[in-house]
């Protein structure tokens, strides 16, 4: 959307404000150009999208306080002598003041408004300029101090106030001199608004890419945001970062919604180097309390397309406290699921792979999930379902509860897992634990096995009343006891946190 050049006013010498004016990602119009001139007080220009979330401004605009999703019409043109009014000053949080006119205009002097506290001046430092859904101008001003709701409706008399006549309408009108407002507190109406941002290909959501809503979340949110992605193919690398707790990524069907990528350990990047096996995975989840539901997780890196010896291909990574996994699938084949650190839950969920596919340090619960390994043409050896790093400080790393190991392999040539020592780590002793679960006829009887030159039977791989024809007891694989079996609970290994009660 391309709307009309404003002209910026100041007098201050050496001011040079930022042009990057552009629609923001949820459809809320900004000015596209600038000319500078402004007044006493440097105030920064900035992009709407660097000065308020995606998630706030999708709220702003479902109060038609900026831009709606279809263009807005030309506004009407007032003939000269009609002052241009403030029609709303509202405190959007965030030390955030939008004001509002009642035209739209071609020429703003930012020193025109000014912000009273009692009396005292209120300092602005930045400013974003945008429309609202009347094609009617609309300043953000941030202010240098702290502003919250308790102050605007309690203690404090705040206004804002017309100071200068610098600004123009198309038509040479002014603001009116003295005009003022006291700030109204809509963070209320905000707050009502749920926190939930949408996903989908054909561009009818609020964004086309999942990474683009995850962009749109401020950092440090302290309220739970779901973001719905709707079904279809979503090809991108996706990273929630650590500064972005309580996101709920929810797909619209486990099959229908998938995030993929193909990236692999060997693969060459742009800047030379290759991934590894950390930098290959599809989508990396740092945020504590996340949870996924409803998505499938893949890293589509084909085996047999390149020659290459390092062939691990991670579909996630994921390093936080509290994450959670509700019917989800997890596709790959070497590496596919990669918890390395923090604590992990995953219930009714399918993760399929071939070598090492479930493999890292977390702490990490698997509950009534499904487990396949894939053939790789093996007579004899066709992968390990786990390549537990847990470290010796920790009392508990894999917990599989009341879960299936399929495959489609033949009898007897998998593994139950083998002890990762990352590079070379005597602290790292794997720890994990199928228990009351089904294995299928392709675990092999030995059920465990050495890894670079460390010993399974140093590790701490025990099962518990599993059945099925992989179900094998013998020497090597060492069962608890009922007291032993008493202490491995999913609130234990989970460090206390029971996620069961949000299911």
């Amino acid at each position: 959307m391309m709307l009309s050049s404003v002209t910026l006013v100041t007098i201050l010498s050496g001011f040079h404000p930022d042009f990057s004016f552009a629609e923001s990602a949820v459809g809320s119009p900004n000015y596209t150009e600038t000319s500078v001139a402004a007044s006493a007080t440097e105030i920064t220009v900035v992009d709407t999208s660097q000065l308020i979330s995606g998630l706030h401004i999708k709220k702003l605009k479902m109060l038609g306080i900026t831009g709606g999703e279809m263009e807005t019409e030309s506004p009407d043109i007032y003939p000269p002598g009609n002052k241009v009014k403030m029609k709303e000053v509202d405190f959007i949080g965030g030390n955030l003041i939008a004001v509002t006119f009642d035209k739209k205009l071609e020429s703003i002097n930012l020193n025109d408004i000014s912000f009273l506290k009692n009396g005292e001046h209120l300092d602005v430092k930045r400013a974003a300029i945008a429309e609202n859904k009347d094609g009617h101008t609309v300043i953000f001003f941030e202010s240098a101090t702290p502003i919250n709701s308790e102050s605007i409706n309690m203690e404090d008399k705040m206004i804002a106030s017309v100071v200068n006549e610098d600004s123009t309408d198309i038509n040479g009108n002014t603001l009116k001199i003295e005009d003022h407002r006291k700030i109204k507190d809509i963070t209320p109406k905000l707050n009502e608004i749920p926190n939930l941002l949408t996903v989908s290909k054909d561009g009818l959501a609020d964004y086309t890419t999942v990474q683009g809503a995850i962009d749109a979340i401020p950092a440090n949110n302290a309220e739970r945001v779901e973001v719905f992605i709707e079904n279809g193919v979503y090809k991108e690398l996706v990273t929630i970062p650590k500064d972005k707790p309580f996101i709920d990524l929810k797909g619209e069907s486990v099959s229908g919604t998938v995030i993929t990528y193909d990236n692999y350990s060997g693969k060459e990047k742009p800047g030379g180097g290759t991934y590894g096996t950390t930098g290959s995975a599809s989508v990396y989840i740092y945020g504590d309390d996340f949870t996924a539901e409803n998505l499938t997780f893949e890293n589509s890196f084909d085996e047999q397309s390149v020659n290459v010896s390092n062939k691990q291909a991670v579909a996630v990574y994921a390093r936080g406290e509290r994450q959670t996994f509700k019917n989800s699938r997890f596709i790959g084949n070497q590496d596919t699921l990669y918890v390395n650190g923090g604590t992990q839950y995953f219930y009714q969920s399918y993760i399929e792979g071939d070598v090492d596919f479930i493999f890292g340090r977390s702490s990490a619960v698997f509950e009534e999930c499904d487990i396949f390994s894939l053939d790789r043409g093996s007579s004899t050896n066709n992968g390990f379902v786990t390549a537990a790093s847990t470290l010796i400080t920790e009392p508990y790393g894999f917990l599989f509860l009341d879960s299936k190991l399929l495959s489609n392999a033949p009898t007897g040539t998998v593994y139950l897992g083998r002890p990762w020592h990352p590079s070379g780590d005597p602290n790292a002793i794997g720890s994990v634990v199928f228990m009351n679960s089904y294995l299928g006829p392709h675990i092999i009887a030995q059920g465990w096995t050495d890894m670079s030159g460390f010993s399974y039977k140093d590790a701490r791989f025990y099962e518990y009343k599993n059945d099925g024809p992989g179900a094998v007891i013998n020497q090597d694989r060492r069962q608890l006891s009922d007291e032993e079996a008493k202490q491995y609970t999913i609130e234990n290994v989970l460090k206390g946190w029971n996620p069961k009660g949000n299911l």
